[in-house]
Parts: structure tokens; C-alpha cells; sequence
């Protein structure tokens, strides 16, 4: 009898698992994803009934993808010409859709994580493919914003996020290569594979969970 509760029990979690990468896999890019890279190293512009949000990227693979996830959403991109080293700046254009989200994440002037905000997994790959690394070890980390580095409330505000779809990190500064949460553990690395699926188009698979 109890043979048959735990195969029932493991049949359950292998549908769930399913689940979850089939409908990361699925996921249409919609506007309220950007809260991805508003929690990572993005910035944002609100003017009247307008809004902008741009990011600065050290890749022209993470560049290409972020733009197609754009036009996805609906969301002109516009990208800046790249440096020597091949970084650049994309951007949307100005848009009244993105006041919702905008306006969301700022107190003030400045950007700032709504209080209890849980993210999707949706805003779990923006964050990934904006700035996200794996090291020679395997270990994923999330670049966050430096210009914040010592502001620890917002930190803090994105770690317990991370935490409500159960992924544990670490907050490493500028001396240990950030700032960025570092998921040091197999199964934060196991969970965040299974909320962002399948690498967009055109993203080298070594650069991404899972």
C-alpha cells in the first residue's frame, strides 16, 4: 500500500514539474514582465501619461533577445549603437502602457520594489536574460542594481521575493564581483530552471539555467 502512495505522490510532482516548464516554455512576453529588469539593472522614466524603461546590457546576444522579447510584448524597442566591447543600451519606446508597471515600482523619483511583490516567471527570465550569469561552477547569479549596492532594503525587498517561489540566494558586494544574489544551492538552481523553461531564441544555452 504505501508502495502505491508514493508512486501516486511522484506521479503528482512529475505532472506539476511538467507543468510548470511547459507553461514557462508557453509564456507569451507581456508588458508586466519588465518587472524583471526593473528588479535587476534597469531604469525607468515616467512622464505624464508615459513611460519608458531601459536597460544596459554587456552583450549583443542578451541585446538580440531582449529586443525580440520587446516587439513580443507589443513594446517598441530602440537600441543605442554598441561600444567597443559590444555593450549597448536597449530601450521602449515611450508608451502609456507601461505606466501601470512604472509607476509600481517607484517611490518618488526612485525605483523601488513594491511591498510584497512576487515575481513571475515571466520577470524571472527578463532578469536572467538581462542579468543573469553562471559561473565556471555552475552557480547562478542575478546581477542587481550597483548603483544601489549599499541600499539594503531594496535588496533585502528582492531576496524575500526570490524566497515566495522558492529560491534562496545570497547577496554578494562589489568585492566578491557584484552586486548580485548568488543561488549557491542545487535546488535554488533546480527551481529558477523550472520557472524561466527554455532559453529565448538565440541565447547560448551555457548561459542559461538548466
Amino acid at each position: 500500500m504505501s508502495g502505491s502512495a508514493v508512486s501516486g505522490a511522484d506521479r503528482r510532482l512529475c505532472s506539476v514539474t511538467q507543468l510548470s516548464f511547459f507553461a514557462a516554455d508557453d509564456h507569451v512576453p507581456d508588458p508586466s514582465d519588465l518587472e524583471g529588469v526593473l528588479a535587476a539593472r534597469g531604469q525607468s522614466t515616467l512622464a505624464g501619461e508615459v513611460a519608458q524603461v531601459s536597460v544596459a546590457l554587456d552583450a549583443p546576444w542578451r541585446a538580440d533577445a531582449f529586443e525580440a522579447t520587446l516587439t513580443q510584448a507589443g513594446l517598441d524597442p530602440v537600441r543605442s549603437d554598441p561600444d567597443a566591447d559590444g555593450r549597448c543600451t536597449v530601450s521602449t519606446a515611450r508608451t502609456s502602457v507601461l505606466v501601470p508597471v512604472v509607476r509600481r515600482w517607484r517611490r518618488g523619483a526612485v525605483t523601488a520594489v513594491p511591498e510584497g511583490w512576487t515575481p513571475s516567471a515571466g520577470a524571472l527570465r527578463i532578469w536572467v536574460l538581462t542579468a543573469g550569469h553562471i559561473t565556471d561552477t555552475g552557480v547562478v547569479e542575478l546581477g542587481i542594481d550597483a548603483g544601489l549596492e549599499h541600499h539594503a532594503p531594496r535588496r533585502d525587498a528582492l531576496r524575500a521575493a526570490l524566497e515566495r517561489v522558492g529560491i534562496r540566494t545570497t547577496y554578494v558586494g562589489s568585492k566578491g564581483g557584484g552586486p548580485l544574489l548568488r543561488l549557491g544551492t542545487a535546488k535554488a538552481r533546480a527551481r529558477l530552471a523550472q520557472y524561466v523553461g527554455a532559453p529565448p531564441a538565440g541565447v547560448p544555452a551555457e548561459y542559461w539555467p538548466g
